[in-house]
């Protein structure tokens, strides 16, 4: 069984689905506000998404076995806000190709890859996984906080909505 593997595949879902949901809410923000400083640590909703993009590619690469596509966090993945959620999309999908791989024993072995400073680190495919999604979900909440203080619709992006009540 891949029990493991589901639950994984059904977290990258979720980032997708959450993704998108933060995506459409910021339909309402224009183009000023969208890259101006709204007090998020990457400062603007852009600089929110953009490290994103960053970091989701960054852990994709580690666990690929590549170079780092960036040497920072709040680097830029994608200028272009109407091109930002192909990049996301197509990051998760390749997420999604990466776990296929794997089956449930492998998901929980180590894999070595080194930190953007260089140092050997070594975490599981489960946990990388989980940290990515996790890290997707914190900054998305801090993007929906910046819709609210903006008196802007705010989505409902937690995991309980993507996941509906089973029968």
């Amino acid at each position: 069984m891949r029990l493991l593997a589901r639950h994984l595949e059904q977290l990258l879902a979720y980032h997708s689905w959450a993704y998108q949901r933060l995506l459409d809410s910021l339909q309402q923000v224009d183009d000023t506000a969208y890259h101006a400083p709204c007090g998020l640590f990457f400062s603007s909703l852009h600089g929110t998404l953009n490290h994103l993009a960053v970091a989701d590619r960054i852990w994709l690469a580690r666990v690929r076995q590549e170079p780092a596509p960036f040497d920072r966090l709040d680097a830029q993945a994608v200028a272009d806000r109407r091109l930002l959620p192909m990049y996301l999309a197509e990051g998760i999908r390749a997420w999604q190709v990466v776990l296929a791989r794997y089956d449930d024993d492998s998901l929980i072995q180590p894999l070595a890859y080194r930190n953007l400073r260089g140092e050997p680190q070594q975490r599981s495919l489960a946990e990388i996984i989980t940290h990515v999604v996790n890290h997707g979900t914190h900054h998305r909440g801090q993007a929906s906080a910046a819709l609210s203080m903006m008196s802007l619709a705010t989505p409902a992006m937690d995991f309980i909505y993507f996941q509906p009540e089973s029968p």
